[in-house]
């Protein structure tokens, strides 16, 4: 049994809290948030204790596990003070604003001998794992390029939009588009160099953008994403995987905020010579099985190996590398 604290109480948040709901020694003992009429709702829905003190709740709660599903720019101040009372974190993507503050958050976790982990859900995600995998046994060969993408409308969930403001979320840009930046590194390898072109919404946030990224073993990642798609138009995500033996493609349309992710499309492999094939890799929903993984390893005192502080932080580097050569127009080698 583990005692957990859910902070935040926005749309992911309740993604997180019914994935806590499902796992076997997960007891939320208490939530936090400042906004009252947020915290109203959220407590008539799930009935658990509310706090708007983050030391209030800890002092008052027996807490092994901080959920940190507060927005981007309040990670590292939280996971601070949660590492610092002697917690266990897992945090939502992305990690941080910036690499300074993401590297701050995985120091102050080592510091004090608390697990962090951060929350790329597309290492869960059925279709995402399985063309890990297909990749890892050679099924098409060497790996020589990837194209990934994540389109929708611009969200409306957040509260004072703080989501559509660029120093508080990092626009699409950063929130966004790490999801596919994050898949990359992990099918990639090692980056190296940074090339972004985007396209900046009216209030000048970095809300579309096409980032190219080149690995040291050749591998280039084409990668596009953005929320300023209009009207009806669905969230879309997809990839493309070519290799010196075949292609691994995907693609999938989940209404506007992915209400439909556990509806599937197939996986497709072309080979040559050879007829295509049809994968069906869905899995369990991506959430509740980052938050069992994490749960798991922390229960039994495993090492954590997916989403870990270095993948989140190599992910930010990335994207604020693209955010950069988007604003000078010059390539970032890292």
């Amino acid at each position: 049994m583990k005692n957990i604290a859910l902070l935040g109480s926005g749309f992911i948040a309740g993604v997180h809290m019914e994935g806590w709901k499902r796992i076997t020694g997960a007891n939320i003992v208490a939530f936090f948030e400042i906004v009252p009429e947020k915290a109203l709702n959220f407590q008539e829905k799930y009935s658990i204790p509310h706090y708007s003190s983050l030391p209030r709740l800890l002092e008052e709660k027996e807490v092994d596990i901080v959920d940190v599903c507060l927005p981007t720019f309040l990670h590292r101040d939280y996971v601070l003070q949660s590492a610092q009372a002697g917690k266990h974190i897992i945090c939502e993507k992305p990690m941080a604003l910036n690499v300074e503050d993401a590297v701050a958050m995985k120091n102050a976790c080592q510091l004090n001998g608390v697990e962090l982990m951060i929350g790329h859900a597309l290492r869960f995600w059925g279709e995402y794992k399985k063309a890990k995998e297909l990749v890892t046994q050679g099924k098409i060969g060497k790996i020589l390029s990837l194209d990934a993408y994540r389109l929708s409308v611009s969200p409306t969930w957040s509260v004072v939009s703080w989501i559509l403001q660029q120093n508080l979320s990092g626009g699409a840009a950063l929130d966004l588009h790490i999801h596919d930046l994050d898949f990359a590194n992990w099918v990639g390898g090692k980056p190296i160099e940074v090339f972004s072109r985007g396209v900046q919404s009216v209030n000048g946030s970095w809300d579309h953008a096409q980032t190219s990224i080149r690995y040291s073993d050749g591998i280039i990642a084409n990668i596009e994403g953005g929320w300023m798609m209009k009207g009806e138009f669905p969230f879309t995500m997809g990839y493309r995987i070519l290799g010196t033996e075949g292609v691994i493609e995907w693609e999938f349309r989940a209404g506007v905020n992915i209400e439909q992710r556990g509806d599937a499309n197939p996986i497709i492999i072309y080979r040559e010579g050879e007829k295509e094939e049809k994968i069906n890799a869905q899995d369990d929903d991506a959430y509740y099985l980052e938050l069992k993984y994490f749960f798991d390893c922390i229960e039994n005192h495993r090492t954590i190996e997916q989403a870990t502080p270095d993948h989140g932080i190599t992910a930010v580097r990335i994207a604020t590398a693209a955010l950069e050569s988007m604003e000078k127009g010059i390539i970032v080698r890292l």
